[in-house]
Order: structure tokens, then C-alpha cells, then sequence
């Protein structure tokens, strides 16, 4: 007898349906019911008198999903109110079951777009999902506050976020990975940079010289005024003399030039004491035959 009425027990805990609360933190959207009237007394708490039109007005401008997060044990719930151009000073409060309204603060989100206006989102805490929410709205057109209730479907629960943009920071195995994947990114376009500008540094570093050699000047006459309209290029010659236009006037092709010009003026004094000594040889021979 034990034995069947534990397994009933166990059954019934099974077939028990599971509150938002019990799932994991996350965020979840949920389906509403809307009313004008207040659900617990029948009656408008703005003092409207036309029910058909307030309901008709509240249920186009609610979103048909409300956004509900979950992290511990506290819970936000954001709603998206539309015919944004032609309402104003958003308040909410919250109403448990008992009729009791207490004031709840509110942030905006974000906003969408819906039958041709702006929909703006607002972010609530709440202490219980099982609760009416009751916006205050200034309607422009109707020049006075407009009072109404939302029912979130806590039962209609399923993990997204729709058009709404969570607060929460995610931290499934996904945004794990896109962050490892967007740190090697990173990673290997600053090695790319690093390597970069080692392989540049020579370049920037002549650039720099010849920036310099560029703005030097005699006096108050630069260089560039002295070969202005003179025909003159800042090239230099080649070993051979002539003028090569690849060799520009720069400090580094200058030292090289000096050098060239060290070897060649080396060489020639060579050549010059070698044709000299045989030269000398050639008189001495002949002195010594005579």
C-alpha cells in the first residue's frame, strides 16, 4: 500500500507543471493578456467609461511578447508599449492578488518599430511573476492618463529574447567561444601589426632622414627656393658620371656617394703609382743597356 501511494506521489510531482522561476537563469519571452478594467473589480481605474475602446486602444499597443529574466532570485520583466509619438510620462505600478498597488521604478531598453509608430521597451523588477502589471500612460490626444493591466503567461515560457535586448550578461559555451575566437583575432592582428612595423621601421627611419635633408636650409634660403625655377633636380651622379634620377638627394645615398667616390679616387691613385713604377722601370733598363 505504501509502495503504490509513493509511486501516485511520484507521478502527480512529475506530471506537475514547471514555474519560469524553477528554469535556469536566463531570459525567456511570454505571451500577455490585456485588460482596461481592473481584472479584480471590473472597473477602470482612470475613470473611462468607454471599455470596448480601451481595450481595443490597450491590446494593439502592448506587444503581444513580454521579455521576463531570470538571475537568482530576482526577476525583470520588459514590456514593449507602442503609438510611442502620441504618449508620454510612462509610470508603472504592480498589483498582487490581493488588489494591493505598489509603485515599481522603470528603464528604457530600447525600442522597435510597429503599425507605423515607435514601440519603446521598459524594463521592471518584480518580486513574483504571478502579478498584474498596470502601466500609466499620458495619451496626447486624449489629454489625460490612461490606466491599464498586463498578465504575463508565465506558463508560455521559451528561452529568446526576441525584439527585446536582455541586460542580463550571457554566459553560455557560445559567447564563451566567440570571445576566445575573437581574442586570437585580436591576438594574431597584433602580431601581424607588430611584424609590420619592424619591417618598416628601416623605411619610416629613412623617410624621417629625408624629411630632415628636405627642410634643411642656409641662412634664410631653403633648398627648395634655391632650386626652384632653376631647372635643378635634387639627383646625384653615378659612378660613371652621369646623372642617375633614381638617386635621389638623400643623407643615406649621400654617405654612399662619398664612399663610392673614396674608392674610386683609391683606385685611381693605385693605378697611377703602378704605371709610375713601370714606367720607372722601363728608363732604368734603358739607362743600364746605354
Amino acid at each position: 500500500m505504501k509502495i503504490k501511494v509513493a509511486s501516485l506521489l511520484f507521478i502527480f510531482m512529475l506530471l506537475m507543471p514547471t514555474p519560469v522561476y524553477g528554469f535556469n537563469d536566463g531570459a525567456y519571452l511570454v505571451t500577455r493578456t490585456t485588460s482596461y478594467v481592473n481584472p479584480l473589480t471590473g472597473q477602470t481605474e482612470d475613470g473611462g467609461t468607454n471599455i470596448t475602446l480601451g481595450d481595443s486602444m490597450v491590446s494593439n499597443i502592448v506587444e503581444n511578447q513580454l521579455l521576463i529574466e531570470q538571475t537568482g532570485e530576482k526577476y525583470y520583466i520588459t514590456i514593449g508599449l507602442g503609438l510611442a509619438s502620441n504618449v508620454k510620462n510612462v509610470r508603472f505600478k504592480i498589483m498582487n492578488s490581493l488588489g494591493t498597488f505598489s509603485s515599481v521604478g522603470s528603464s528604457q531598453t530600447g525600442s522597435s518599430s510597429a503599425n507605423g509608430d515607435t514601440v519603446n521597451h521598459y524594463r521592471i523588477q518584480v518580486s513574483s511573476l504571478d502579478v498584474y502589471i498596470s502601466p500609466i500612460i499620458y495619451v496626447s490626444p486624449m489629454a489625460r492618463d490612461v490606466q491599464f493591466f498586463i498578465k504575463p503567461h508565465i506558463e508560455s515560457a521559451t528561452p529568446g529574447t526576441g525584439i527585446y535586448k536582455s541586460q542580463m550578461i550571457p554566459s553560455n559555451q557560445n559567447t564563451s567561444s566567440t570571445e576566445a575566437i575573437q581574442q586570437k583575432t585580436n591576438n594574431e592582428t597584433s602580431t601581424k601589426n607588430t611584424n609590420s612595423v619592424n619591417k618598416n621601421t628601416d623605411t619610416v627611419q629613412e623617410q624621417q632622414t629625408e624629411n630632415q635633408v628636405e627642410h634643411v636650409t642656409v641662412g634664410t634660403i631653403s633648398k627648395e627656393s634655391l632650386l626652384e625655377g632653376q631647372g635643378l633636380k635634387s639627383y646625384l651622379f653615378d659612378q660613371n658620371g652621369k646623372i642617375n634620377t633614381k638617386l635621389k638627394l638623400t643623407q643615406k645615398n649621400l654617405k654612399k656617394s662619398k664612399q663610392e667616390s673614396k674608392q674610386k679616387s683609391f683606385h685611381y691613385e693605385w693605378l697611377i703609382g703602378v704605371v709610375l713604377v713601370i714606367m720607372g722601370g722601363i728608363i732604368y733598363v734603358k739607362k743600364i743597356k746605354k
